[in-house]
């Protein structure tokens, strides 16, 4: 019999998803049905790395927790559950109330379905979303999240409302599993009004069940990356409502047109006013291109270097990094537990970059793993977690943190999405690498 395991996940499991996507909706509040523990370790190994520092930093809204003993276990925890819910609704105002559940209660066997039902008979807001950690990764708990509240939140209308034109979904982006996830939408959301479209991000910004609710009446869907998938084909089935998937967030100006260019062969857009912007956007990237010119030759930025982090990030940083700055990969590694299907597909676009380069791709979670392709790498710039710093001060190699766990910085509106994105990831990269750096200043 083989056995396997990952260390150092880089990502949780489902039940912390499932409380990072609901705490990043305005107006929700989680209740979960779980041993004390699994609120804590969403704390102390989630909020922590995600960008928000220091840990006790405030997330969304106020956790609530049935906290089960082994009485409950042995029991069954459905009374403890009612009771810890109407506590809830006394204690925390919310616009709806999420049941959340950990591996400790669905072995068990407590009626969920049953009991929000009972609590919605009531008059209270409330669904639930079945997300024990046996269910799959900190990734599977985004998917069930968002399932949840297509399936479940009242007030959604029927496939009787006609679309509201230009209004354009956008799924993908996992919060706190990407620290910039909040950056990564304010930049796509300034995309698509540029073009004369309405964003619909869902998620931060100070965004709460309205926006759900307005789901169906989506001309369009856009997702960045494969976790994204599962609610726009549940949209689909149920409303009707189509979807198109980009490899990756657009880091710069080439990304950026390539995703203008594909809204505007699906959707209504003013062409003038696009073509305008575009002009504009991308004579001032130029412009700040031609900015830092002289450092780049000075500081040695053409380096070769090691990509590790998320398929909803690193297609489109690498891209970025050769065809816009001229830098040589070395390693790209993809982190997230994509199905084999899906790693085929999502390599696809990286391969020629790989091939021409003679670079090396993987797909690995073990820490050990990337740290041995890193290692063999000799990467002089690594680009991933901070669980990658001990091995780029080994290699001696310039680093920067920008995918989970980042540990050490702090990540508000900060994005690398679209045409401020990029320059903002070229600052961010130009920083790293004259770190350290000896300047003589005159």
């Amino acid at each position: 019999m083989s056995t396997s395991y990952i260390e150092r996940s880089r990502g949780s499991c489902a039940l912390h998803g499932a409380l990072a996507t609901f705490g990043a909706i305005e107006g929700v509040v989680p209740v979960i049905h779980a041993t004390s523990g699994c609120g804590v370790q969403y704390q102390q190994g989630v909020t922590q790395f995600g960008g928000a520092i220091p840990a006790c930093a405030a997330w969304g809204n106020p956790l609530s927790s049935s906290n089960i003993t082994e009485k409950h276990v042995v029991f069954g925890g459905g009374s403890r559950l009612r009771e810890q819910l109407k506590n809830t609704i006394k204690l925390l105002q919310g616009d709806l109330y999420v049941v959340v559940t950990g591996c400790s209660t669905e072995m068990v066997g407590d009626d969920i379905p049953a009991m929000t039902k009972e609590g919605r008979e009531q008059g209270w807001p409330v669904i639930y979303a079945n997300t024990p950690g046996f269910r799959g990764s900190i990734h599977r708990g985004y998917e069930l999240a968002v399932h949840a509240l297509i399936e479940q939140l009242p007030g959604i209308p029927g496939p009787e409302l006609p679309p509201e034109p230009g209004l354009v979904n956008l799924l993908g982006i996992i919060p706190q599993q990407d620290p910039f996830w909040q950056g990564h939408l304010l930049g796509l959301e300034r995309i698509f009004e540029a073009a004369g479209l309405t964003a619909n991000p869902l998620l931060g910004l100070g965004h709460g069940i309205d926006r759900w609710r307005r789901l169906p009446q989506a001309a369009l869907t856009v997702v960045t990356s494969p976790w994204g998938r599962d609610g726009a084909q549940l949209l689909e089935e149920k409303y009707g409502t189509p979807w198109v998937e980009l490899h990756g967030i657009p880091v710069g100006a080439r990304a950026t047109g390539a995703l203008l260019d594909a809204l505007a062969e699906r959707l209504p857009v003013d062409a003038a006013r696009l073509a305008a912007y575009r002009q504009t956007q991308e004579s001032w990237f130029e412009r700040n291109l031609v900015r830092i010119a002289p450092q780049y030759y000075a500081g040695g930025f053409q380096q070769e270097f090691a990509l590790v982090g998320e398929s909803g990030f690193v297609p489109g940083a690498a891209e970025f990094l050769v065809e816009t700055l001229g830098l040589i990969p070395k390693l790209i590694v993809i982190t997230d537990p994509l199905a084999e299907e899906t790693r085929d597909a999502w390599a696809q676009p990286l391969q020629s970059l790989v091939d021409t380069f003679k670079a090396k791709l993987a797909f690995a979670e073990d820490a050990g793993e990337i740290d041995d392709l890193l290692r063999a790498s000799h990467a002089e710039l690594i680009i991933g977690s901070s669980l990658d710093r001990p091995v780029a001060d080994e290699l001696h190699a310039s680093f920067l943190p920008v995918s989970f766990p980042v540990a050490n910085r702090l990540v508000l509106n900060r994005g690398y999405a679209g045409y401020e994105g990029g320059l903002a990831f070229i600052e961010d990269l130009g920083s790293a690498l004259l770190r350290g750096r000896s300047i003589k200043l005159i």
